[in-house]
This record gives structure tokens, C-alpha cells and sequence, in this order.
């Protein structure tokens, strides 16, 4: 398996019997809508944006034949009091997600500023407000099990899963790793003082036992078959 190749063919023995409509219907939001939710949120948290950009964003109705791909707006922040626009962006669209769940967990518990994430090398992040085509099911092998760091590569999603998270609350509830995978942000890398390696990635998961979204981090290095990792393509691609 080539990083970043998508495992599609496994990912259907898990949710081909899945409603689609339900999926697009119960679980996700027009893209009309998730522009609505991002004139709010830049409003409210002063990210910036003008009416320019905000215009610029097409909201065109379209629906994908595979299941959990999906467009959305997507924004990537531009730098502010000396912090990056990869952390800012991950950090503020993380606080409008955990604000759309009952209940959250992250480790913000642990850490003081902002997290300790970069892109992928090779990754670019570019300011301004973008819709895009995310399959939120790549990558998940439920049959066989893979490890994110075999898998993920230049298409590997980062802040479109945080804006995914942030628009479509109700699908990081359906979230349960069985017919709904839980996501890593394998477009991100994260990395502790002690741990120059940059080997671990953020991840986001649903606890339904205790009713709240987590965000953690895992190594990359770890098997999993319950997880995938998403990647994002231009709208229509």
C-alpha cells in the first residue's frame, strides 16, 4: 500500500449498507449552511474574513456517490500574536467543534497554548476560506487493519477534518468505529519537547458511553481498524 492510497474496496465490507441518504440527510449539512455557520463563527471570533471572500464560496448543491465523502468550507487562518496560522486554525476551529457536542475532552487538560502541531512535510497552508471534497472513510481498512504512517501522504486531510468536526456535529456523534470510523488528522503531525520526532497525529473520536468527542493523539505508528484518514480533493474532483 502507497501512502495516501485509499482502501475504498474495504471500506465498502463495513457501510455499503448504510442508507446514503441518510448519511447526506441526518449527518451532514448543505454547503449553504456550513457558509452560514462561517460568516457566524468569523463574526464571533474576529478571524477576518471579508464579505469578498465569504462571497467568493460556491455553494452549488452537489452530493457524492461514495459513502462519507463530502464537501466543506473549510477556513485556514492567517498568522495572529505570534502564533502560526496551522496552530491557530487548528486550535480555533477546535473550539467551535467542541462547542457543537455536549461534551468534550482534549488535551488542552495537559498543555498550556497552542498545541503543538505542523503540517506534513510537503503541506501547505494557505489563508483564506475554501470548500473541498473530503472522504472521511479513506485510508479505513476495517477487515485488515493499516497504521497511519503507511497510509497518509500529500492528500492527507488536516484542518478539513477540525472544519468537517465543526460543521457536522452530528456525525462525530455517529462516530463508533464500527459502520462510522473514527479520523485521524493525518495531514497534521504533533510532537512534545521530549519527542522530536514528530511521530504522533491528532485524532478525533466519539465516546458514547461518556457522551463527548475526544481529541487526542495516537502514534502513527499504531495498527488500527478502527480508524481512518481522510483526504481532501477540490471540490468536484
Amino acid at each position: 500500500m502507497r501512502p495516501g492510497e485509499d482502501r475504498s474496496a474495504h471500506t465498502l465490507v463495513a457501510i455499503d449498507a448504510i442508507d446514503r441518504a441518510r448519511l447526506n440527510d441526518e449527518l451532514f449539512v448543505p454547503v449553504a449552511e456550513q457558509l452560514a455557520n462561517v460568516r457566524r463563527w468569523n463574526a464571533e471570533r474576529d478571524w477576518g474574513f471579508t464579505e469578498a471572500d465569504l462571497a467568493a464560496v460556491d455553494t452549488t448543491p452537489a452530493r457524492h456517490d461514495q459513502p462519507l465523502v463530502v464537501d466543506v468550507v473549510a477556513v485556514y487562518l492567517p498568522e495572529k500574536d505570534g502564533v502560526d496560522g496551522v496552530r491557530r486554525t487548528f486550535e480555533e476551529v477546535w473550539a467551535v467543534a467542541s462547542e457543537g457536542v455536549p461534551e468534550n475532552w482534549s488535551w488542552r487538560q495537559h498543555l498550556e497554548g497552542p498545541r503543538p502541531v505542523k503540517l506534513l512535510p510537503g503541506g501547505k497552508h494557505v489563508p483564506g476560506i475554501r470548500r473541498v471534497t473530503v472522504d472521511l472513510a479513506a485510508g479505513w481498512d476495517p477487515v485488515d487493519g493499516a497504521r497511519a504512517i503507511a497510509i497518509r501522504g500529500r492528500h492527507s486531510a488536516s484542518a478539513e477534518v477540525m472544519a468537517a468536526a465543526a460543521h457536522f456535529p452530528a456525525w462525530v456523534q455517529a462516530m463508533e468505529g464500527v459502520n462510522i470510523p473514527f479520523v485521524y488528522l493525518g495531514g497534521y503531525v504533533v510532537s512534545y519537547p521530549e519527542n522530536e520526532a514528530w511521530r504522533h497525529v491528532p485524532c478525533l473520536s466519539w465516546n458514547e458511553f461518556l457522551g463527548r468527542v475526544n481529541l487526542m493523539d495516537h502514534w502513527a505508528d499504531h495498527h488500527q481498524r478502527r480508524w481512518a484518514v481522510p483526504v481532501v480533493s477540490p471540490a468536484g474532483a
